[in-house]
């Protein structure tokens, strides 16, 4: 039993450092662009979200454990999806102090930039801006000589939006939709399965 639990613990700890690997690179590069005016919001959502997962794996190794597997190897793999939650919880409170210097720094406004260049603007478009970023943004329009509306909306941490009903054109620029992604990378790429019949991890 000692080596069967060396076994699982040793897979599941090289799998979780892989995936940590691999989301934190990806998290890392798209987080550079945010800032959280409401990352205590959504850093509490994610907690109930992630118990609600905790709990839900930890049932489902309950039911397997009567015929899989001893109660100190549940209590195991119990405290590691703890650790999961964990690390999810290091990782974003270290991306908020990223997300800070980013807006505050040069390359938001290049950004910005970079992206307003992708667009053809027209007449009849609409920008929606954070209220902070409302006269940043209009002076960057000025800058490059165009005319456009600028209105304001939530935006979770920054970035903007771009709408042309009239010809049916729509652009998104939201930095929250980025961190989004990464997380729901990071729980589909993320600890272990126990499959009845078997002691295989994924």
């Amino acid at each position: 039993m000692e080596e069967f639990e060396e076994k699982i613990i040793k897979s599941i700890k090289s799998d979780m450092l892989n995936q940590s690997t691999l989301v934190e690179e990806t998290v890392m590069k798209e987080i550079q662009m945010m800032h959280d005016e409401q990352l205590n919001y959504f850093i509490v959502g994610l907690k109930k979200e992630t118990e609600a997962y905790l709990e839900k794996e930890t049932n489902d190794l309950r039911l397997s454990a009567s015929s899989q597997l001893s109660q100190e190897t549940l209590k195991i793999k119990h405290d590691l999806l703890k650790l999961r939650m964990d690390f999810i919880n290091q990782l974003l409170e270290g991306a908020s102090k990223k997300i800070e210097d980013f807006v505050k720094s040069s390359q938001y406004k290049e950004y910005l930039v970079e992206n307003i260049n992708l667009i053809k603007v027209t007449p009849t478009g609409i920008f929606t801006v954070r209220k902070q970023d409302e006269e940043l943004f209009n002076e960057l329009l000025k800058e490059k000589n165009i005319t456009a509306n600028v209105q304001t909306g939530y935006f979770r941490f920054g970035g903007f939006t771009y709408s042309d009903l009239e010809n049916r054109l729509e652009y998104r620029c939201d930095l929250s939709e980025k961190l989004e992604e990464a997380r729901l990378l990071f729980r589909e790429h993320s600890g272990f399965i126990i499959t009845e019949g078997s002691d295989n991890h994924e």
